[in-house]
């Protein structure tokens, strides 16, 4: 396990392999996290890290594979899922659209009509 880890295999395995070895690698930084509180050796207590770096790969990977599934789901559908939305910014999401913007109400209708704009010519 001193090898360095290739999240390049991961990307190969199936969800529920994926998921299996997630819950080993949990329960193996619980018995880490024991032997920490009852003053365990240093070698194991340095390999926390390294398992909770490995569970991160692992949900990385859990969730890239989800996140495609889903997108390959609602490829054509109209309404994206909010996480995959794009994030952007709060004003661009709450902005209106341009058919939003051009409506307008019975009496900017009727102002519009019966008063356009005037227009004058000049004498030179």
């Amino acid at each position: 396990m001193s090898q360095k880890f290739k999240v390049r295999k991961l990307r190969e395995q199936k969800p529920e392999d994926l998921l299996k070895d997630l819950e080993k690698l949990k329960g193996e930084l619980i018995q880490l996290r024991t032997v920490k509180v009852s003053a365990g050796n240093a070698q194991k207590l340095g390999r926390i890290g390294l398992v909770r770096k490995r569970i991160a790969k692992y949900l990385t990977v859990i969730n890239e594979q989800r996140r495609n599934q889903v997108k390959s789901t609602t490829k054509h559908a109209s309404n994206l899922p909010v996480d995959l939305r794009g994030k952007k910014t709060r004003a661009i999401r709450q902005r209106l659209t341009r058919s939003e913007k051009a409506q307008k109400t019975l009496r900017q209708w009727k102002k519009q009509n019966n008063f356009p704009l005037r227009k004058f010519a000049l004498k030179e």
